[in-house]
Order: structure tokens, then C-alpha cells, then sequence
């Protein structure tokens, strides 16, 4: 087992979490006045908490307080980001200095020369980030870019396509989420993924289940006009199977669809696209807010195959369904039933290359189902949310 030199700094930041955090807020006022608002606010559900990240880079530290390699790069890409919520170079050194003071204080009872090292392990981390954020600053690259909202469709009750135009090209890559959030929502964002890959113009489109929390209500009811800021792409969901010639299984529930379609246009711009059958998934019929659309792409596109599939037959009263999630006449019916069993009775996939995005324990029992059918573990991706 590797060695913790400074579990005991550890345990006591998590014995003591809800003071100490209190205590570094508060020194951090004090170094650095500026700082006020310029952190995540408690409704922020894009950030890791304090006492995580302390916990990640103390747990990250060897002998004599050495921080490892990978832990500073990761560090350092966070103060990239979190650049979004008005954090600078220097609050983050003011944040290094009260974690550094208040440490010292909370460890008082333990050797010198374990609190020397957190110390020193803080010190290091925050010099870091502050460094890397001042190098993003002084290669012009922007902390997020402003949008405006040109078109809001309500698709049923819960669903919701929300298209905005940006003031230049957006910084994703396709499959990649990016934080998103509003003039009404100081320092409170939300990752969604975009449904179209970036383009020139500045494009982009959300897809938003409104009834997930308060703050994703509030962004599915934007109106014409509202003012949106957008940072830049994060993770890489799929990127990998994209580059490889296999022929493709796409699985989506509710906006696990965003991803999907994304990567769906991708496909529409190359001259000899490879098979791809699209299993689009929702709780009730006029959930399927995107299936006209869906078919109108697979009718002029012999390469692809959209099954929806649900998981009841009826719509509930309060499910509001549109045109958007009516087939055209002819078109077979949406499959009832498991989206997991759907699938398996297919058959084992084992020439597909497979990317699954939807709810987090839905997009696992798939890929286990499918496991368990004869797909090759690694051949198989999932974003869960």
C-alpha cells in the first residue's frame, strides 16, 4: 500500500471540515478583499469542494511535502477553468496563504515536520495555479465567451431545446460538456453538452430536462435575447471511438441525446460515414423530443438506423408531448420496454464500436448487459449523468 505521509493532516481537515473552511474564507478576506464572490457559490454543482481538493493534493504529496507531477497538472488545469468564476492569479496565492495560516493553526498539536510539509505541499499547489492562470490570461485565452439566446423550444413538459449565438467559435470538441450560465446566476453554473459540434459562426444548441433542480428550470425557460456565458469543453467522451473505422451503436436516455447527435452531425460530413444505429431512449412517448427530427436525418441518410425505445406505452397526463416526438406516418412504432433488453436481443454488438450517455446507473446496467451478451468490455463508453 503507498504511504499517506500526511494522513494525519488529512483526517483532521475532514473531522474539522465545516470550521476550517470557515476559518480559510474568512482569512481569505482579510489577505485579499478582492475576493469576495470571486468563488463558486453553494449552489455550483461544476466545482469540487475545498476540503476535496485540499484532501486530493495532500494525499498527492510525498516525502518532505514534494507535490507529484500529476496532481500540480491537474491543479493547474483547474485554475484554468475556475478562472470563470472571477478567480485571478493573485486571489489565488491569497488563497494559498490563508489554507497555509489556518493549517497551521488546525495542526497545531501534530510534529513540526508534518505541518511543515502540508505547508509547503499548499504552497507549492498554489504557486502553480496561480502561474497557470496568469499564463492563460496572457495567451488571450478567455475564461468563457458570451451567447445569446435566438430560439427556445418547450418539446414536452421536462424537455427543452435551447439554441444561442455566440460571440465567436465555441471551445468544445464534439461529446465534451462545458459550464454554462447566466447573468441571473452569479458564479452558479451547469455543465450541459452541446447537440451540435462547434462550427465558425458560433453556434450552439442545449438540450435541458427542466425538472432536474431549480437552476436547470431556470436555464430551459431563458428567453429571446437573455445574455448566456459558456466556458470552454471539458472531458472526452467518445473521442477515442470516433477515430477508430469501426461501424457504430449509439444508446441515449432523455439528453444523453445532446452527445450522441453531436457526434450524429459529425457523421453527416464525411463522404463514407460507417454504419450507425442510434437507439434513442425515454420514460414515456413524448419524451422522444428530438424523434421527428432523428428521422428526417435517417431518411436521407441510408448509413443510419434510429429505433426509439420507452420504457411505457402511454403518455402520462402531464407529459405535454409535441409534433417534435411524433414519427411520420408509416414509420414503425417506438419498442417498449428495458432499453438493456432491447438492445441485447439484437444481438452481442461485437463488431460496434459503442457509446452509451444518459442517466449514470441506467448507462452502466447497459454496458453490463451488453458485457454479459457477448460486447467487448472496451469497446463499450458511457456518460452518465
Amino acid at each position: 500500500m503507498t504511504p499517506r505521509p500526511l494522513k494525519a493532516v488529512v483526517d483532521l481537515i475532514e473531522d474539522n471540515a465545516p470550521t476550517f473552511l470557515d476559518a480559510i474564507a474568512q482569512r481569505l478576506l482579510i489577505l485579499e478583499p478582492s475576493a469576495r464572490g470571486h468563488f463558486p457559490s453553494p449552489d455550483d454543482h461544476t466545482h469540487v469542494s475545498l476540503a476535496e481538493l485540499l484532501t486530493s493534493v495532500l494525499d498527492g504529496t510525498g516525502a518532505e511535502g514534494k507535490v507529484e507531477p500529476d496532481t500540480l497538472a491537474y491543479f493547474e488545469k483547474l485554475a484554468v477553468d475556475y478562472r470563470r468564476f472571477g478567480v485571478t492569479p493573485k486571489s489565488l496565492l491569497a488563497l494559498g496563504e490563508a489554507i497555509r495560516i489556518e493549517l497551521r493553526i488546525l495542526c497545531a498539536d501534530l510534529p513540526f515536520e508534518t505541518v511543515l510539509f502540508a505547508e509547503r505541499a499548499v504552497s507549492a499547489t498554489a504557486l502553480a495555479m496561480s502561474a497557470s492562470a496568469q499564463a492563460a490570461e496572457d495567451a488571450g485565452v478567455l475564461p468563457y465567451i458570451s451567447a445569446q439566446v435566438v430560439q427556445v423550444e418547450k418539446r414536452s413538459r421536462r424537455f427543452f431545446v435551447v439554441r444561442l449565438q455566440a460571440e465567436g467559435e465555441l471551445p468544445y470538441k464534439t461529446g465534451q460538456y462545458v459550464p454554462v450560465s447566466t447573468s441571473y446566476l452569479p458564479n452558479t453554473w451547469r455543465y450541459l453538452c452541446p447537440a451540435i459540434p462547434a462550427n465558425e459562426w458560433g453556434q450552439v444548441e442545449f438540450h435541458i430536462q427542466s425538472d432536474v433542480d431549480d437552476i436547470s428550470r431556470l436555464l430551459a425557460n431563458s428567453q429571446v435575447g437573455d445574455s448566456w456565458i459558456i466556458g470552454p469543453g471539458q472531458g472526452d467522451f467518445g473521442q477515442s471511438k470516433m477515430n477508430q473505422p469501426n461501424d457504430l451503436l449509439f444508446i441515449s436516455h432523455g439528453t444523453g441525446l445532446a452527445p450522441l447527435r453531436a457526434y450524429m452531425f459529425e457523421l453527416l460530413n464525411q463522404a463514407v460515414p460507417p454504419r450507425l444505429h442510434f437507439f434513442v431512449g425515454a420514460e414515456y412517448p413524448g419524451e422522444l423530443y428530438e424523434l421527428m427530427g432523428m428521422w428526417n436525418f435517417a431518411a436521407a441518410s441510408p448509413w443510419l438506423s434510429v429505433v426509439p425505445v420507452i420504457a411505457h406505452d402511454e403518455d402520462e397526463w402531464w407529459v405535454q408531448a409535441t409534433d417534435a416526438s411524433k414519427p411520420p406516418r408509416g414509420l414503425h412504432l417506438p419498442q417498449v420496454g428495458s432499453m438493456a433488453k432491447v438492445v441485447t436481443n439484437v444481438g452481442a454488438w461485437a463488431d460496434r464500436n459503442v457509446l452509451v450517455a444518459g442517466p449514470e446507473q441506467w448507462a452502466r446496467d447497459i454496458k453490463r448487459a451488453m458485457i454479459r451478451r457477448g460486447t467487448p468490455a472496451d469497446q463499450i463508453e458511457i456518460l452518465g449523468f
